[in-house]
């Protein structure tokens, strides 16, 4: 009888020892649970707040002109354009210089394997007669090109070459014309597109060359014409969305 008493008191303290174990482990299940639900509101809440935030928008450069549209962009800073003179080796693409300058650590002494950085002039009579007037509505030849670096409120911008109007969906942020340098020139020279409405600085006409701006024509061969036309000059949009 006392052997079989002992048993049970033994079976009743293991039991009571799980029993002890199982609280104990559904009590961190709990707080487990509770962590999570915490953790999922505030994924919760950062998906709606994702939903919600107006992201940076993006950047581009408008050649030829000294502000930005009046559609949601914004006006960075306005500048030069510039880059590697026409007949030298060296640097390709067009650049925006801000138009108003700070100085590190400087020498104003010539250095002999200094890569220089020239102004931009549009060089159109020696294509046209009237210097791009029929495409810009006045006489560009010669004229230092100004540039403005924008920032949309929409978070993606592509230039678009050969069209001058956006895909539906789309916002213009300006249209114009493809320009680049000359295949006969030294430089190399990336593409870019010139509004159609360009400015230039007040006195300015003088021919100094440095970076120039050629129209660019189509050429039918490896370029299916149609849709192109042989000769005809390339337009561009940049769109934002």
């Amino acid at each position: 009888m006392a052997a079989a008493i002992q048993t049970l008191t033994a079976r009743l303290e293991a039991i009571t020892t799980e029993m002890a174990q199982l609280t104990a482990q559904n009590q961190k299940l709990a707080a487990d649970v509770q962590t999570l639900n915490v953790q999922n509101s505030q994924l919760v809440s950062d998906v709606q707040t994702l939903k919600t935030t107006s992201f940076d928008g993006s950047v581009y450069t408008r050649w030829g002109r000294t502000t930005c549209p009046q559609n949601g962009s914004e006006l960075i800073y306005a500048g030069f354009s510039g880059g590697n003179a026409y007949n030298k080796n060296g640097a390709a693409d067009y650049i925006c210089l801000s138009g108003d300058p700070l100085w590190g650590v400087y020498d104003d002494s010539a250095q002999a394997y200094a890569l220089k950085i020239y102004g931009t002039e549009y060089e159109f009579s020696s294509q046209f007669s009237d210097g791009g007037a029929r495409f810009f509505g006045q006489n560009l030849h010669d004229h230092d090109a100004p540039c403005a670096v924008c920032r949309s409120s929409r978070p993606t911008t592509v230039m678009i070459p050969g069209r001058n109007q956006c895909y539906p969906g789309w916002t213009m942020e300006y249209a114009g014309y493809l320009v680049s340098g000359l295949d006969i020139h030294a430089a190399p020279t990336n593409y870019a597109c010139l509004d159609a409405n360009s400015e230039w600085e007040v006195g300015d006409g003088e021919s100094k060359d440095g970076k120039l701006m050629y129209l660019v024509e189509a050429a039918c061969g490896s370029l299916r014409c149609p849709p192109y036309v042989e000769n005809r000059e390339i337009t561009c949009v940049v769109c934002s969305k």
